[in-house]
């Protein structure tokens, strides 16, 4: 990835004005920054910067598909009820959304890859409770791979 890519990413990572990061985020047009940004988000920032990306046009169903996992999804494909009954209801609401739009296949798709860190375990599991559930959710999505800078 490109240097001045990155400083772009970095600004948004370390920016203290929410508003002007989310139209930072708004403004991206390449699906690679928008999975690279994912990837080195601190989900300890909330959730206003996620929501951006999912709102970008340009956020490809690897990268939701990427965050649905970094922001504790797999809880949702474990039990559904429980998510609802966390108590914790930005996260509930968003991971619900994204798997929503996940599902619906209403991001893009692109060349980026994304395969879920999932046991064979885990992967049983999922597929016995949840055997409706789309494939990519377990198996990913098969594309080229990125490399992730560290920011």
């Amino acid at each position: 990835m490109e240097n001045n890519k990155i400083k772009q990413i970095e600004t948004i990572l370390y920016n203290e004005d929410l508003n002007d990061a989310k139209k930072q985020v708004a403004s991206i047009e390449d699906s690679e920054m928008l999975y690279v940004l994912v990837a080195n988000y601190n989900w300890d920032n909330g959730f206003s910067i996620p929501k951006a990306i999912i709102a970008n046009d340009n956020c490809d169903m690897s990268t939701g598909l990427m965050m649905f996992y970094l922001s504790d999804g797999i809880r949702l494909l474990e039990d559904r009820e429980s998510v609802g009954q966390s108590g914790l209801d930005e996260w509930s609401k968003f991971i619900t959304e994204v798997y929503s739009i996940l599902e619906a296949e209403g991001f893009k798709r692109s060349s980026i890859s994304y395969y879920p860190e999932l046991s064979k375990v885990q992967l049983f599991k999922l597929r016995k409770s949840n055997p409706n559930i789309p494939g990519f959710f377990l198996d990913g999505i098969a594309g080229n791979d990125i490399e992730i800078p560290i920011i």
